[in-house]
């Protein structure tokens, strides 16, 4: 396997890219639910909080992914579901079921689906990182379009939001051990195994835990209040400001920075 890096170690972070692409992004997600979503944010959010931030960062994800030009569907884990979803997000995106269970075969039936309808390339993204720039997105897809087999977005927390390829590469999804620091080590590891050519793109953060809810806040209040409208509408209300906290308008502090 050859790993190319994202170049200049930064690759395209713009926020507004939209180029003629061929491809197909898959969101993996859950319906946003009290008590079910985002429980490791609460406290300091409270379950209905979280379920409503989980909301905000779908519909900003997908907002990402339609400023780029490509597709942008959903990939859920059962019909029951894919009614809460479909409901959720409308006409902005089509709710899809993977086969099997567990997160794994969601990304594998993505792909499987994507090209089975004729795109040229399909991608699979979390729905954690709703500030990710879409010329992220269009920079993996130049990548695989451009003669990589993957592109291979890591997570801070040693998993990846994103990867995008030209084919259905099983190996790299099954009896994978998720939601461990090794995640995308062991990806990379595999994709060696298998001599495929990996683009690695800049580095980002998903939003499930305290300490990334406060890196997530101090971004927002200094990017354009363009960048994730739903999340910045949730987060800056005032039923989630602090005491004596004035961010709502973007000239406060953050009531959750350390």
């Amino acid at each position: 396997m050859s790993v190319s890096p994202a170049p200049d170690g930064g690759g395209v972070r713009g926020h507004g890219a939209s180029v003629p692409l061929g491809g197909v992004v898959y969101v993996v997600a859950k319906a946003p639910r009290p008590g079910h979503s985002k429980t490791r944010l609460c406290p300091p959010l409270s379950p209905d909080e979280a379920a409503r931030l989980a909301r905000a960062f779908l519909l900003d994800t997908l907002a990402n992914v339609r400023a780029t030009g490509l597709v942008p569907r959903i990939i859920c884990r059962d019909t029951a579901e894919q009614a809460l979803l479909r409901g959720l997000v409308g006409r902005s995106a089509t709710v899809h079921v993977q086969d099997g269970e567990g997160l794994g075969e969601a990304i594998e039936s993505a792909f499987r689906q994507g090209l089975a309808e004729g795109f040229r390339e399909v991608a699979v993204l979390g729905a954690d990182s709703p500030t990710l720039p879409p010329a992220v997105l269009v920079e993996a897809f130049r990548a695989v379009g451009g003669g990589h087999d993957i592109a291979l977005g890591r997570s801070d927390d040693g998993g990846y939001y994103l990867l995008a390829a030209r084919a259905v590469h099983g190996s790299l999804f099954r009896d994978m051990i998720w939601s461990t620091p090794a995640v995308a080590e062991v990806t990379l590891g595999r994709c060696r195994a298998a001599a495929l050519r990996t683009y690695l793109l800049p580095s980002w953060y998903d939003v499930d835990d305290v300490s990334a809810l406060a890196s997530l806040r101090r971004e927002l209040l200094r990017l354009p209040t363009g960048v994730a409208p739903y999340t910045r509408a949730e987060l800056f209300s005032p039923s989630n400001a602090g005491p004596g906290d004035s961010s709502s308008d973007g000239n406060g502090t953050d009531p959750l920075s350390p």
